[in-house]
């Protein structure tokens, strides 16, 4: 059964020129803790996020963002922030080479990311196991497909079961549609979209993710196997677990 949260205060942060910026703490790990609140964020683009917004971001102490967006994308979008923090890490998921997908296939887009992008995803999450790296957010522009597997990884490692990061990881619908479908719409106006376009902009069933991480354990054991496979070690792994997870005993001292 599973023990994902419900949406709750606190978890969506309606911060004015996003859609999709969320707190992923909350979720239990398969020893008994929990991921830590303001400690690991998930959101989509945040080139107009406005001086309130990045205020709120300080004031959880946001210390890194991670970036996942191609070149063009950036160019397009760039980031707001201008001083020494946040720190600005970008990792390119595809490398120049962003799918085109004129058949709108999104499984084989996720197949092509494990399969192809390992190292890249790995860094991602390497960089979130970094000395003083968290609390962090991770990005790209819908924060669903990239930053969806990113965060999947980072909380597979930390220990929350593929179910939960299933439920959380389809959230995103919650968020996407509306005000953010109408951007994308205006956007590609006039440029003759496929049939089904709409829909793959905020599709996040969350079977596809389960079949994501599925196809990762298969082909190498483990979530973890997979990132020391694309050059993370032991002790970053561990590294990012203690920094992610309040352990049980640290819950059973407040109480």
């Amino acid at each position: 059964m599973t023990t994902v949260d419900s949406p709750r205060p606190g978890r969506h942060l309606p911060l004015a020129g996003t859609h999709n910026v969320r707190d992923v703490g909350g979720y239990r790990t398969r020893d008994g803790g929990t991921i830590r609140w303001q400690t690991l964020l998930r959101a989509d683009g945040l080139s107009r996020l406005d001086a309130e917004g990045q205020a709120r971001l300080a004031g959880i102490g946001l210390r890194t963002v991670i970036d996942l967006r191609e070149q063009e994308e950036r160019d397009g979008a760039p980031e707001p922030f201008t001083g020494e923090v946040p720190v600005l890490r970008w990792f390119p998921v595809f490398d120049g080479n962003m799918p085109a997908d004129g058949g709108l296939e999104l499984a084989r887009v996720y197949e092509r990311m494990v399969d192809e992008c390992g190292a890249r995803l790995t860094a991602a999450v390497r960089a979130l196991a970094e000395p003083d790296a968290l609390p962090a957010l991770v990005h790209c522009t819908a924060g669903k497909d990239r930053t969806g597997v990113v965060i999947a990884l980072a909380l597979s490692v930390a220990g929350v079961a593929h179910e939960d990061i299933a439920a959380d990881y389809a959230l995103t619908s919650v968020h996407l549609g509306g005000a953010f479908l109408e951007e994308v719409r205006r956007k590609y106006a006039g440029l003759g979209l496929p049939q089904g376009f709409d829909e793959l902009v905020i599709a996040c069933p969350p079977e596809l993710i389960l079949a994501t991480l599925d196809r990762v354990t298969t082909a190498h054991g483990s979530v973890e196997n997979f990132l020391l496979a694309h050059g993370a070690t032991t002790e970053e792994l561990a590294a990012l677990r203690t920094a992610l997870v309040e352990p049980v005993e640290a819950k059973g001292k407040r109480t």
